[in-house]
């Protein structure tokens, strides 16, 4: 084994000795022009002078890979402005979607307000001695899932007072608690404040609707303290019956959705869902004078 090392390593020592020698430097010097005099007739045809034809062999490569790099920014500059271009168009489709976004909001106002028109005709139609202040609500006051009062942009300064009848045309939306010179308070028909004499239209039996708390932030109602006996059950409607003056017979508060037990069992409440979803509510009408 270390008879193969030795001769190894006397190979190698020849060899450098060998590239170190002038000999084969003047060797390495000959090939090198013998491949310049095989490149120097590919360079010499044409018109060319042999330095430039030299030059440009030299240079020609250099050339290529420059022209290569530029067709590369170029792209890329072209794939930016694309891009520009793209956004560009991205922004104006956002201002169209947007613009039609707005016209289809008009749109649901023009037909909320021609459908609150409608009611209003229906009513006024009926009952022609009416005198109503149109209102808008500008605020309002929850209470669970639904709204327990709300504030309209009219007051006294437009005949308003407190007692009048919040109505949407046939339905019964609440009563005007509150008078201010130009706006008002109403407490819509779940407040636990609010009392109505109503009956059901079918039966002809008569109770006081009144919300508890629990109701109210359900959206609810009910007339409770019936007796064990009553008709009333659900899917039957009920209206005011236009006792005590408040409000005039036969506005629509809503349907009954279910009879429950009462305190020991001695009478039931009718559970009433108004007829109006008051959290869509916009305008109202306030009759101020029947």
């Amino acid at each position: 084994m270390s008879d193969v090392l030795l001769k190894h390593q006397r190979k190698e020592t020849i060899l450098n000795r060998l590239l170190k020698t002038t000999t084969t430097r003047v060797f390495a010097l000959v090939l090198v022009m013998l491949l310049l005099g095989s490149l120097l007739p590919f360079a010499l045809r044409g018109n060319a002078s042999p330095i430039t034809s030299v030059v440009g062999l030299i240079t020609g490569p250099l050339q290529g890979l420059s022209a290569t790099l530029s067709n590369a920014i170029g792209d890329i500059t072209s794939h930016f402005i694309s891009s520009a271009e793209l956004q560009l168009r991205l922004d104006e489709r956002d201002a169209e979607l947007a613009e039609l976004r707005a016209r289809l909001v008009d749109y649901h106002d023009a037909v909320a307000r021609l459908d609150f028109y409608a009611e209003f005709l229906d009513l006024r139609r009926e009952n022609p001695d009416f005198r109503f202040a149109e209102s808008a609500i500008i605020g309002i006051e929850p209470i669970g899932d639904s709204i327990a009062a709300f504030t309209l942009n009219r007051g006294s300064a437009s005949g308003i007072s407190a007692g009048d009848p919040v109505l949407m045309g046939q339905y019964l939306v609440g009563v005007i608690a509150e008078v201010g010179l130009t706006t008002s308070t109403v407490h819509t028909v779940i407040n636990p404040r609010v009392n109505i004499a109503v009956y059901e239209t079918l039966t002809g039996e008569i109770g006081f609707a009144n919300a508890s708390p629990e109701l109210a932030a359900r959206g609810l109602t009910s007339i409770p303290q019936l007796d064990r006996a009553t008709a009333i059950t659900t899917g039957y409607l009920i209206a005011t019956s236009g006792l005590g003056g408040i409000y005039p017979r036969d506005l629509i508060l809503g349907v009954v959705t279910e009879v429950l037990d009462g305190d020991q069992g001695f009478y039931v409440s009718a559970i009433i869902e108004p007829a109006v979803d008051l959290t869509s509510l916009r305008d109202v009408l306030v009759l101020i004078e029947q």
